[in-house]
């Protein structure tokens, strides 16, 4: 009798595993994917306020706009 709650006590401790295992892969997944993402967010807007910055700075010191 104990051996076959043995062998079902290890079967369930196999499958909390394994579902214990996908869980990690699967929220993992998840994480870098919205970190990947919020990088380069952040990224393009970076590039934006520079080319922002670079395009006011240009019309400020337009020398040849007055002639």
């Amino acid at each position: 009798m104990y051996t076959i709650d043995l062998g079902y006590a290890a079967i369930y401790a196999g499958l909390f595993a394994l579902f214990c295992w996908w869980l990690v892969a699967e929220l993992k997944d998840k994480f870098y994917a919205s970190g990947y993402w919020k990088g380069r967010y952040d990224g393009w807007n970076l590039h934006r306020r520079m080319i922002d910055n670079k395009n006011k700075t240009d019309e400020v010191f337009d020398y040849d706009k007055d002639k």
